[in-house]
């Protein structure tokens, strides 16, 4: 194992992150002149650059490629040492406990958002908060686009983005894809937060709101307002956060049209150029309305809000029509974005089968290539496909179909990889549940548990609140912070551990 390549990958992730510190420090320092405040951030942003320093220069001279194990152990130990580090002013201020800190942290990292900390907790800690869920949801992205194919053979990624994004292990290759991204992530967050500027939300909540929401962190916190363009502003939000960021990268590339006809006027380029850039504006628009997993999340926004708009209808809720379908689209937008964020309105879920329908959504996730937890929607038409295609096999034993996803076909391995990856989550979901109802909480408890904190949805109205997870035993709240970081970087990365660790290695006879 090469401990050098591990350290220089921890030393980058921890050099980034001391400068998240920026932020809060700023706050605490001009608004509100705590000395006090400023060194709870100060402190550890200080031991955060030394140490990610000092794990980079021990990684200096490391291969440039990355190894499988090297980067499965990188991705399984990022999270908890970011975590041990960002817990400390949870800690520090009293309003958690080491363990509360620790699980909020987690969940913050990881775009669960379990949303332990109080509801009348400061502004300076909730910030925190949000760019804890900003910070990790831009580093899984840099993880999903750079290490997790390395490590998972893609599941999937590589039939997003057709001949558009070279996945490679070198170094180099993968520092410029990780700037791509962080590019598109900045873009879509200064995005979203002007949006909600522009619905009336202060400059502090428009902060909030617009790292929440593109992180898809989420969480209790939603603005009191009942501004309805608050709600729509949150709703587009997180509309783009279920979205390929790849694909994004690809439009927003191919959008400026190179520049033609030097010789020209002046105002003759700029029309022309304004007229390429209106076509290449419109070719991109209909790429993207044309790409399978956005129609098929289309698809099932419209379903589902229309199914529980009805049923909401036929129930003679006291709430008009437009308030009904407006609270239903963002209660399911907000869930298969697993951003799990609720208006707090307490009418808009009132059946079962309203939980179940946007749970089941929170399952599927969103787009691959984007920072939503769940199965990811390609996966979905993957399994879809590949059980229709049995079922023609069955009755046509010598039929060859093929499964087709945005019109090409999908590699026999990658579908086998997506087989195997629903198989285990399948079975992780299953122990996960087993091992946390040893603890505390009843089976179905642990089931609820084990499913919010895998697929990344968090909590869920009714079901898991974020005192069940302050209830638990100090063994269970670290179980769950595990089953967190699981869901978020996928099972395989620990399978591959496991199988290194097992492995026995060659042994030679002496010669006498």
């Amino acid at each position: 194992m090469d401990k050098k390549i591990i350290s220089s990958l921890i030393g980058s992730v921890l050099i980034a992150f001391a400068f998240i510190f920026i932020a809060p420090i700023l706050y605490a320092a001009l608004v509100m002149k705590s000395l006090y405040a400023v060194a709870i951030f100060l402190l550890p942003a200080i031991f955060t650059l030394n140490f990610g320093i000092s794990l980079a220069r021990f990684g200096k001279n490391h291969r440039r490629r990355l190894p499988i194990i090297e980067s499965a152990i990188s991705m399984l130990i990022i999270y908890p040492i970011v975590a041990l580090i960002g817990m400390m002013p949870f800690w520090w201020t009293g309003w958690l406990l080491p363990f509360d800190a620790f699980l909020e942290t987690i969940s913050n990292l990881t775009s669960a958002g379990l949303s332990l900390i109080p509801v009348n907790a400061p502004y300076l800690l909730t910030l925190w908060q949000s760019l804890l869920m900003w910070f990790g949801s831009l580093l899984f992205l840099v993880i999903l686009v750079t290490i997790m194919p390395t490590v998972g053979g893609c599941f999937g990624l590589t039939m997003t983005l057709q001949g558009g994004q070279l996945f490679s292990p070198l170094f180099g290759q993968m520092n410029a894809i990780s700037q791509r991204m962080i590019k598109v992530y900045s873009l879509l967050t200064l995005a979203s937060f002007f949006l909600f500027k522009l619905a009336g939300l202060d400059v502090e909540n428009s902060v909030l709101m617009a790292l929440r929401c593109i992180s898809t962190g989420g969480g209790k916190f939603f603005p009191s307002s009942s501004n309805i363009y608050v709600e729509y502003a949150a709703i587009f939000s997180m509309l783009l956060a279920c979205g390929n960021f790849l694909l994004y990268y690809r439009l927003i590339q191919t959008l400026p049209p190179p520049r033609t006809g030097e010789k020209e006027k002046f105002f003759v380029r700029a029309i022309n150029y304004v007229k390429r850039f209106r076509q290449n504006f419109i070719d991109n628009v209909k790429k993207f309305a044309s790409n399978s997993e956005v129609k098929t999340l289309a698809v099932i926004i419209l379903f589902c809000t229309s199914t529980i708009f009805w049923l909401a209808e036929f129930r003679d809720s006291e709430l008009d029509l437009h308030e009904n379908f407006r609270h239903a689209l963002f209660h399911v937008v907000s869930y298969i974005s697993t951003t799990g964020i609720n208006l707090n309105y307490g009418d808009e879920l009132q059946s079962d089968f309203d939980k179940f329908l946007i749970f089941f959504t929170a399952i599927i996730g969103g787009c691959m290539g984007s920072v939503t937890g769940g199965l990811k929607i390609v996966r979905v038409l993957v399994l879809l496909k590949t059980s229709a295609v049995e079922l023609k096999k069955t009755i046509h034993p010598h039929m060859m179909p093929s499964i087709r996803v945005n019109g090409s076909a999908v590699p026999p391995e990658i579908v086998g990889r997506i087989l195997g990856f629903f198989f285990l989550s399948c079975l992780t979901l299953f122990v996960s549940s087993a091992l946390l109802s040893c603890t505390d909480p009843s089976f179905s408890e642990s089931v609820a548990m084990s499913a919010v904190c895998l697929t990344n949805v968090g909590i869920f109205p009714q079901i898991v609140e974020p005192h069940d997870f302050l209830a638990l035993s100090n063994v269970a709240k670290i179980f769950c912070a595990i089953i967190c970081v699981i869901g978020r970087l996928e099972i395989f990365a620990l399978l591959i551990i496991f199988a290194s660790a097992t492995k026995k290695s060659p042994t030679f006879k002496e010669k006498s």
